[in-house]
């Protein structure tokens, strides 16, 4: 019940601070960037907007930085501590050729607050970022006290990879109920020949 009261308090916070500026493309930029190493050769960009408190790690949608929360970040960081993460192949971060499906980018996101030694973080994820949050997740159960998605979905954070990626399973279904549709035809013809 905790948890949900300061998720509402979040999103009323985020709300009324995209209300005031009209647009996350404007705003204050970070007290600090820096940038991390998450694999040799690949280093993300990392924005700090300061603030104390539970610590906040904002991820971006496909094709934008850490730098759309630079209206929002910094009003968050009157609550809490807010950092933002672009994530490879964006903006300053590194763009390696590979390393982009979603369990390499929440091993990305978690490579860097240890690095940082943030402890205990709400990751708020936009758009695509749900992929990163799920992988998150599921690959590094206990490592963030909750997760926020805003407007977040993607076949990954949609679906359960305990189960196996859900295209191959589509079609294992389709060639089930194609099994099945011979199996039916093939018993009514068996159910038609013994009455003749």
């Amino acid at each position: 019940m905790g948890q949900q009261i300061w998720v509402t308090a979040f999103a009323l916070i985020a709300c009324a601070a995209c209300a005031q500026n009209g647009s996350w493309f404007q705003g204050e930029t970070a007290l600090k960037t820096q940038f991390v190493e998450v694999q040799p050769d690949v280093k993300l960009e990392v924005l700090d907007w300061g603030g104390t408190g539970r610590n906040l790690v904002l991820l971006a949608g496909l094709g934008n930085t850490a730098h759309v929360f630079d209206s929002l970040g910094p009003k968050l960081a009157a609550h809490f501590h807010v950092i933002g993460i672009t994530r490879r192949g964006f903006g300053q971060s590194s763009a390696p050729q590979t390393g982009y499906d979603p369990r390499r980018l929440g091993d990305d996101v978690v490579a860097v607050i240890d690095a940082l030694h943030v402890t205990d973080p709400v990751l708020v994820g936009h758009s695509i970022a749900g992929e990163e949050l799920s992988a998150i997740s599921t690959y590094h159960q206990g490592r963030a006290a909750g997760l926020v998605y805003l407007d977040a979905g993607a076949p990954f954070a949609l679906y359960n990879p305990k189960h196996g990626d859900y295209t191959p399973a589509l079609a294992q279904l389709r060639d089930d109920l194609s099994i099945f549709r011979h199996y039916k035809r093939t018993s009514s013809m068996t159910v038609s020949y013994r009455r003749h």
